[in-house]
């Protein structure tokens, strides 16, 4: 065997087995929009640098036929291979959104490695395999004492936001009344920004109705937040836009 053809069929094997875990992230583990605003590719471009490009490149440089160290080199680089792919993909399971949370005015995606899964109360959201993230809600309790006492423990005492305790996680059950009174006006957002009008007449194209027929929420992720359309009948998500929820954000028009 020839060190072009060496490289070649490791290169081959080793983008096999990376472009599998593209797909295992993208349809399982982060599926769409969690892929894109929870930095999936970032992750996972570090990940295909490192054993798609340095593996067979090494592979290149040491083969030579006859060489009397080739299969102990070559054992090796599999090694390292893959022991960085089995460190790498730890990490990308660790970090996929296992949650997203419902808290007052926003959605919020929580990762597997933010939740303490020994804490959650409801049967329903303690599943052990599934694709993509449960929805549930952490909302402040309603006596005014406790209430107090616990955003004095946020705010004052370092505690975690309400979006990361597991032990106040509840299967989400939409109040149609708070969601409408939260509800992004999506049109100031479309009048401030080209990219945002276009997005949301998209949006509209591909789900039909009107922009009344939805209510509309930010959805936070570790890379980049976007808008969440929940139905104006129940309150469900059926869709996303990717556009900048924070109308703060954008330039102000001068009048």
């Amino acid at each position: 065997m020839t060190r072009l053809r060496a490289f070649a069929i490791h290169l081959m094997t080793s983008a096999s087995i990376i472009l599998a875990l593209l797909g295992l992230m993208h349809w399982v583990w982060y599926p769409a929009p969690y892929f894109e605003i929870n930095g999936g590719w970032h992750v996972w471009r570090i990940l295909a640098g490192v054993d798609v490009v340095l593996g067979p490149l090494l592979t290149l440089i040491i083969f030579k036929p006859g060489k009397p160290s080739l299969k102990f080199d070559l054992s090796c680089i599999i090694l390292m291979q893959l022991a960085a792919l089995m460190y790498g993909g730890t990490i990308i399971y660790q970090q996929r959104p296992a949650f997203v949370v419902f808290g007052t005015d926003r959605f919020t995606t929580v990762t597997a490695a933010d939740v303490e899964f020994d804490k959650l109360k409801a049967p329903e959201l303690q599943r052990l395999a599934g694709i993509g993230p449960l929805l549930a809600q952490a909302l402040p309790p309603a006596d005014p004492k406790l209430r107090q006492e616990l955003m004095f423990a946020i705010v004052i005492g370092g505690q975690k936001d309400l979006e990361y305790r597991a032990e106040w996680y509840e299967p989400y059950r939409p109040d149609l009344t708070q969601l409408r009174a939260r509800s992004l006006d999506l049109d100031k957002i479309a009048a401030l920004d080209q990219g945002a009008k276009a997005a949301v007449a998209a949006f509209a194209a591909q789900h039909g109705g009107t922009l009344e027929n939805y209510l509309y929420l930010p959805l936070r992720g570790k890379n980049k937040d976007i808008v969440v359309a929940l139905s104006a009948q129940d309150g469900m998500p059926v869709g996303f836009i990717s556009i900048n929820p924070w109308l703060g954000d954008y330039p102000q028009k001068q009048p």
